[in-house]
C-alpha cells in the first residue's frame, strides 16, 4: 500500500475523477472509470501495474463508500484511541473527494444543478448524459469540470475522442494555476505526437509541483539553469495569476475570456504580464473584443 500513498497526488485525482464520473458501480461505469484510471496514471508517468492497483482499490475496496451517509458512518465508528489502519487512510482520500464534490452544489449558478452532485444517493450512469451536465458546469468557469470534461474529450467517454478539445480545456486549467491539469496537457500532446510542446509541459509540471505550490512568483536561478526558458516564462505567467489574481482577487472561477486575450499570439510577454498586473481594470478585453474601434458595425438591422 506505500506504492499509493507514496504518490498521492496521482491516486486522489483518480479516486477524485472517476467518483466524479459517478458513484453507480455498473459494468458501463467500471469500462469508462478503467479508461480514466490509465489516463491519468499514464499521466504521471505510471505503469500498468501502478494503475492497475489503482483500478481494483477504487473499484472494489473504495466502491462502499459511495454516499456521503457512508462516509459519515466511518467516521461516527471512529474512536479516540483506536488503531486506524491503511484501509482507513484509503475512505479517508474517499471521503475527502466527496467533500469536494458536494462543494459543487454550493455554486450560485442557475445553470448548474446541484442535484447533479448530489451524492446522498446513488446515481444512474449514462456517460452521455453526463458529459452533457459536466460540460454545462464547465462552461460556468468551474475548473474541476473543465479538467474533468478535458478527460472525456480525450478519451472518448460521453462523446466522440477530440485531443485538440482536449488540450483546448487542459490549457485553460494550466493558465488558472492546475497542476494535475498541466500534467494531463503534457500527455495529450505525446498522444498527438507533438513531443516539444510535450515535453515543455512536463517541464512545467515539474516546476509548478516544486515552486507553484511553495508560492513563488520568482523562479531561483538554480530553476532557470535546469529549465528551458519557454517553460520557466510560462511559469512567470502562470504564478503571477495565481498569486495576484486567484489568491488575492479570490478568483476561483477560470476566466475564460481572460485566457483567451492573454494567451493571443499578438502579445509580447511584458504586455501580457501588464495585463495580469493589471487585470481588475479590463484592458485587455480589447485584445479579443476591441470596444474602441468605430468602424465595426453589428448587422442586426
Amino acid at each position: 500500500m506505500d506504492v499509493i500513498f507514496k504518490n498521492y497526488d496521482t491516486f486522489y485525482n483518480m479516486v477524485l475523477s472517476t467518483t466524479m464520473l459517478s458513484n453507480a458501480l455498473t459494468p458501463a461505469y467500471e469500462e469508462d472509470a478503467k479508461l480514466i484510471i490509465d489516463f491519468i496514471g499514464n499521466a504521471y508517468g505510471k505503469d500498468a501495474v501502478f494503475n492497475d492497483k489503482c483500478k481494483t482499490i477504487i473499484l472494489e475496496q473504495l466502491s462502499s463508500l459511495g454516499l456521503t451517509t457512508d462516509q459519515q458512518a466511518v467516521y461516527r465508528n471512529r474512536s479516540f484511541g483506536m488503531e486506524l489502519t491503511d484501509q482507513d487512510a484509503l475512505f479517508d482520500i474517499k471521503g475527502d473527494v466527496l467533500t469536494k464534490l458536494q462543494g459543487l452544489m454550493q455554486t450560485k449558478n442557475p445553470e448548474i444543478n446541484a442535484g447533479w452532485f448530489d451524492y446522498s444517493h446513488y446515481k444512474t450512469y449514462q456517460a452521455n448524459v453526463r458529459f452533457s451536465k459536466i460540460r454545462t458546469t464547465s462552461s460556468t468557469g468551474n475548473l474541476l469540470a473543465t479538467r474533468q470534461l478535458g478527460i472525456m474529450q480525450a478519451i472518448g467517454v460521453g462523446c466522440t475522442a477530440n485531443l485538440e478539445e482536449a488540450v483546448k480545456r487542459f490549457s485553460q486549467c494550466v493558465f488558472w494555476g492546475d497542476i494535475p491539469a498541466t500534467y494531463y496537457l503534457a500527455h495529450v500532446y505525446s498522444l498527438i505526437g507533438d513531443t516539444k510542446k510535450s515535453n515543455l509541459f512536463y517541464e512545467l509540471a515539474l516546476l509548478n509541483e516544486k515552486y507553484l505550490r511553495g508560492g513563488y512568483t520568482v523562479l531561483p536561478e538554480s530553476a532557470k539553469k535546469s529549465f528551458s526558458e519557454e517553460a520557466c516564462t510560462y511559469y512567470a505567467i502562470i504564478s503571477t495569476i495565481k498569486q495576484d489574481i486567484i489568491y488575492a482577487l479570490n478568483k476561483n472561477v477560470i476566466d475564460f475570456s481572460f485566457i483567451e486575450a492573454i494567451t493571443s499570439e499578438e502579445l509580447t510577454y511584458f504586455e501580457v504580464m501588464n495585463y495580469i498586473n493589471n487585470y481588475e481594470r479590463k484592458d485587455w478585453k480589447n485584445v479579443t473584443n476591441s470596444s474602441v474601434d468605430p468602424n465595426k458595425k453589428i448587422g442586426f438591422n
